[in-house]
């Protein structure tokens, strides 16, 4: 061996040791040393009554809420002292080095946020003492150390837990507003534009088109929400050798055409940088499709292209139909990693916003514009306190502010209504435009019967706290990583590749049939209110509806799971004594309506020829659970249903008056 060569190797054993020793060093630091002190708030105090109660399959944690809180989280341990470590996530309990580097280096996060008890723990084995508390975040902040509780998880048995449910037919609780049908999301529109991609992806313009539509006329969606109006798809901005700015509205107007004639509105995402405005030409670039993430070289020239637009709408859609509109400035400005949407601070972020409020209103004072559109919960406190101190755009000491505009992925949404009090917007409308059970392109739970279960429960813990919440996305005709590689492929839709409908599609198409009224709902029994979850209402024909899903938070048991199968005794009162009732009981389950199932009962091709695929649109449908048939209320006007329901299930039983 020459002589290089050996220094060459001991120059590279004396390289992998120090990395092997600091890698150590780190990992034992993270382990073993936890931050000294978390920022506290000044507003939360210890959260108490926490409850743990085990039960098949799970444990169920409880506590009290806190009226200054925005979320909650979750902390599990082995010993009644800790360390404790996020248990309210789905993906189990975070490791105690994951939450110690959590909390370094995003230390007023709440990550694993939930907006309320009970929450499920299935990440447990039988015989085993946990222990539990929980903390609650203010925005920014966190709670003190509160009650500690524990639970030894039970055995499993195979008689499946008996749930009961009692809806009261003659008692209703308020409207039952459809908050999830409001919009939904579709990438960039200008995709529409695109044919065939390869020999297995044709036309996935009209794929696309097909799918927005699809979910306007069965779903009531009624907005779809899109990225990149801006960008140099479109080629709206350039400027000529002097630097006048040159508008380009002729493919925004074939866009915006194609909603309209297809029954829908445009909820328009003020965004990307067009090349010529931006700032840094180098920036990071977004996604497959290149957009720039850059801030504008001129904040001037940014709002007069926002003014341009506004203009340009109202002159060709009329002032009353623009007013209904919503405008909502860029794309989580706050990720520090990729994707990276925003590569300019977050004043900067706070700029774009202010120049961009002031051309939209110098046009239409009427018209609506809204942001963050953040990830991270600790952004939103600095950008409330913002456009209630200053505008960089007028020097005034205000920003119009017509909504507050967020995402969130996994878990339900947050309360930020507490936040929006202590800034004077109480009345401020919240949106979630981006929201889903999950946040990774490629996820098989996105195809499976288990995200119509998470789907139906995620979207019943949210709707108290939300003005309204948007799927991400209607279709799998999508690129933000590069073509779609197999027909199923864990995409984002509702509505799969082919217009294959997916069982979380149906979950909304039961979801659309629900009325308008919401009845009272009482239910006991071991994991209701966390794992099964129930939405009753009543339509203007007198019929009820109710709506089940069993599911458990945690993505580990998303392919089913036997222990946390129950079975459920629903009673449905308020009805006329001896009169009948048609009944009829749709179910989504790994057995039932589940499109995903049937191309893995196929043998999973990875792209299904022609007959494949013929019959997977004829299994693509909504299936009972029992043929339907007439029930009669009894003498106390009550009719009861007994049946199981599976882990992950959504099951919908609707009572129509015979006449």
């Amino acid at each position: 061996m020459g002589r290089w060569l050996r220094r060459g190797l001991w120059a590279l054993l004396v390289i992998l040791g120090i990395g092997f020793i600091a890698g150590l060093a780190g990992f034992l630091w993270l382990r073993y040393v936890p931050p000294t002190l978390l920022p506290q708030s000044s507003l939360l105090p210890p959260v108490g009554e926490v409850q743990a109660t085990a039960g098949q399959g799970i444990i169920s944690i409880d506590w009290t809420l806190l009226p200054n809180a925005v979320s909650y989280q979750v902390l599990r341990s082995d010993r009644p002292n800790g360390p404790f470590a996020m248990a309210s996530s789905p993906f189990g309990v975070a490791p105690i080095f994951v939450e110690h580097a959590l909390e370094r280096f995003f230390p007023g996060e709440p990550f694993g946020r939930v907006p309320r008890g009970p929450w499920v723990d299935s990440d447990i084995f039988p015989g085993h003492t946990y222990y539990y508390c929980v903390r609650a975040n203010d925005g920014s902040a966190w709670s003190p150390q509160g009650a500690t509780a524990s639970a030894t998880a039970s055995a499993v048995s195979s008689q499946e837990p008996k749930i009961t449910v009692r809806v009261d037919g003659s008692h209703t609780t308020g409207s039952l507003e459809h908050k999830w049908e409001m919009a939904l999301g579709s990438e960039h529109l200008s995709y529409m534009f695109k044919g065939d991609l390869n020999e297995h992806i044709k036309a996935a313009g009209a794929g696309l088109r097909a799918g927005n539509k699809l979910a306007h006329d069965t779903l009531g969606i009624r907005y779809i929400r899109a990225h990149g109006i801006f960008m140099d798809d479109p080629s709206v901005y350039t400027e000529d050798a002097i630097g006048n700015p040159h508008y380009d509205w002729s493919k925004v107007d074939k866009l915006y055409d194609i909603l309209r004639q297809d029954g829908l509105k445009p909820y328009v995402e003020l965004s990307f940088m067009p090349a010529a405005l931006a700032a840094n030409p180098s920036a990071p670039i977004i996604f497959m499709y290149r957009a720039s993430s850059s801030p504008p070289k001129d904040y001037k020239k940014w709002q007069a292209l926002v003014a341009a637009l506004a203009q340009h709408l109202i002159e060709r859609y009329g002032k009353d139909e623009v007013e209904t509109w919503l405008f909502e400035v860029w794309n989580e400005p706050d990720l520090p990693h990729d994707p990276i949407f925003w590569s300019g601070t977050r004043d900067n972020y706070f700029r774009l916003y202010d120049y961009a409020a002031e051309g939209l209103k110098s046009v239409d004072p009427n018209l609506k514009i809204g942001g963050p559109v953040t990830v991270f919960t600790t952004f939103q406190e600095p950008f409330l306190r913002h456009v209630t101190t200053e505008n960089y755009a007028t020097g005034g000491h205000s920003v119009p502010l017509d909504f507050l505009d967020m995402h969130t992925y996994y878990l339900p949404a947050s309360d930020y209504r507490p936040l929006l009090r202590r800034y004077g917007l109480g009345d401020t409308p919240i949106y979630f435009t981006e929201w889903g059970i999950s946040a990774q392109y490629g996820d098989k739970v996105s195809d499976m019967a288990y995200s119509a279960a998470e789907t139906v429960s995620g979207l019943e813990d949210s709707l108290d706290q939300v003005t309204a919440i948007s799927y991400w996305t209607a279709s799998d005709y999508f690129e933000e990583s590069g073509d779609p590689k197999a027909a199923f492929h864990g995409g984002f839709g509702l509505i799969g590749l082919n217009g294959l409908r997916k069982p979380r599609y149906w979950a909304y198409y039961l979801l659309h049939q629900l009325g308008t009224e919401r009845l009272a709902i009482t239910g006991g029994g071991d994991g209701f209110g966390g794992l099964v979850k129930a939405l009753a209402s009543r339509n203007t024909d007198g019929s009820i509806g109710v709506l089940l899903s069993n599911a458990t938070p945690g993505h580990s048991k998303a392919v089913g799971s036997a222990p946390l199968a129950r079975h459920i005794s629903l009673t449905i009162s308020g009805l006329i004594a001896g009169n009948g009732y048609r009944l009829e009981h749709d179910q989504i389950d790994n057995d039932h309506s589940n499109v995903y199932g049937a191309w893995q009962s196929m043998g999973s091709p990875k792209w299904p020829d022609a007959s494949q695929m013929a019959s997977l649109h004829q299994k693509d449908a909504l299936q009972t659970l029992s043929p339907g048939s007439t029930v009669t209320a009894n003498s106390q006007g009550e009719v009861t249903l007994d049946f199981d329901l599976p882990m992950p299930a959504v099951s919908c039983i609707k009572l129509a008056p015979v006449k």
